[in-house]
């Protein structure tokens, strides 16, 4: 059983420290994770999207006004109070036996999410993410969306197949210098030696905390990346989805190699168009599409079949029309006007609303295939 994502809100510590005592001396410990706030300012600090959120009146109030509307929540409440907040709850007294509390959290949560374990087709879903304009906010996009499907308890890789990864300014300092291009270099081998299966993976791979996924050390020999061939890719994204190691593969690519680019394309299974709502980005998107059906319709009909059309930066309403009659706007990312200046690149991966957005681009994708779903590891936490 997945342990849900709990966050508990509730300012007295007198309620909160013997509540998680009893979880983690009973077998719910396996069955949530449990982080409790008894401050609004922690609170509203928190950035990750739990599966569920129960507190005080007041601490969810000020919860549900920081666009988390889609998160379900339970109110404790005494004396047959019966607060009026938004979104989708319920109402259940303070104190009662905390059995019969804990397993009305498990029974309200359980029916808001989708379990992986219920729906994993056992196969990694590889997502693709291109645009024809730079400056798109296609990486931003990337990282986000890695990360959020790693902090949901899912096993990512991102990889980053930019002629120079702008990934890189998201360090660490868990840096494993050159690793990439004895990895590049490897591959080359076993194509001329006919040896592939015998890649490994691990040796090169390395968790990046911050992104919550793994990752291969940002290369800066362009020359190597810019002769990477379609095959060179090819080889790349199936030594790391048939690892059996990953749920999702995020691939962050831009459009500087005709072959990398195709590789991508023909590789993944959801192909991400992020596009801005402005003449240039619509005309060149129009263009692009028109040479690739000219150049071989029936691949260009397969590409399609797997294309969906992100508009970032989306302030509410579509300023420029769709340049074909077949593309359609799939999803929307919130312009962020916080990040028009940013000097701190952590603050990208900072905005609940953003967030809130990548999460459901994330659902409506991984629902396609019958098994979006989060995991994570159990246990509790404390935050005054």
């Amino acid at each position: 059983m997945l342990p849900v994502r709990v966050v508990l809100a509730v300012q007295d510590s007198e309620y909160v420290e013997p509540l998680l005592q009893y979880i983690h001396g009973s077998e719910y410990v396996k069955k949530m994770q449990v982080t409790a706030f008894t401050r609004v300012e922690a609170l509203l600090q928190y950035r990750d999207i739990p599966d569920l959120i129960v507190g005080e009146a007041n601490m969810l109030e000020a919860w549900l006004s920081e666009e988390m509307l889609s998160v379900p929540w339970i109110v404790l409440a005494e004396g047959g109070e019966e607060p009026n907040l938004a979104g989708e709850g319920l109402t259940a007294a303070k104190y009662q036996p905390l059995p019969q509390l804990l397993d009305l959290w498990m029974s309200h949560a359980g029916g808001n999410r989708t379990r992986k374990n219920e729906f994993h087709s056992g196969s990694t879903q590889i997502i693709g993410l291109v645009s024809v304009l730079g400056g798109s906010g296609r990486t931003t996009a990337a990282v986000n969306m890695a990360r959020q499907l790693g902090v949901m308890g899912l096993k990512v890789f991102y990889l980053n197949l930019e002629t120079v990864n702008s990934s890189a300014l998201f360090s660490d300092g868990n840096r494993r210098e050159g690793t990439f291009s004895r990895l590049l270099y490897e591959i080359k081998s076993s194509q001329e030696n006919g040896e592939r299966n015998e890649l490994s993976l691990a040796r090169y791979v390395m968790v990046h905390d911050a992104l919550k996924c793994d990752v291969f050390e940002p290369s800066d020999h362009l020359k190597e990346l810019m002769e990477m061939t379609a095959e060179d890719v090819k080889v790349l994204i199936d030594l790391i989805s048939k690892s059996g190691q990953y749920d999702v593969i995020v691939i962050d690519t831009d459009n500087q190699s005709r072959e990398r680019l195709h590789a991508v394309m023909e590789n993944c299974h959801f192909l991400l168009w992020i596009l801005l709502d402005d003449l240039i980005s619509m005309y060149k998107n129009g263009i692009w599409l028109s040479h690739m059906e000219k150049e071989n319709s029936d691949w260009f009909g397969q590409i399609m079949g797997k294309s969906r059309f992100i508009v970032n930066r989306f302030t509410g309403s579509l300023g420029n029309p769709l340049p074909r009659k077949d593309m359609r706007m799939d999803g929307m990312l919130p312009y962020i006007p916080s990040w028009k200046q940013v000097q701190q690149e952590d603050l990208l991966l900072c905005s609940p609303i953003f967030q809130r957005e990548i999460l459901k681009l994330c659902s409506d994708l991984l629902g396609e295939t019958g098994w979006f779903g989060m995991r994570s590891t159990s246990g509790e936490r404390a935050y005054g």
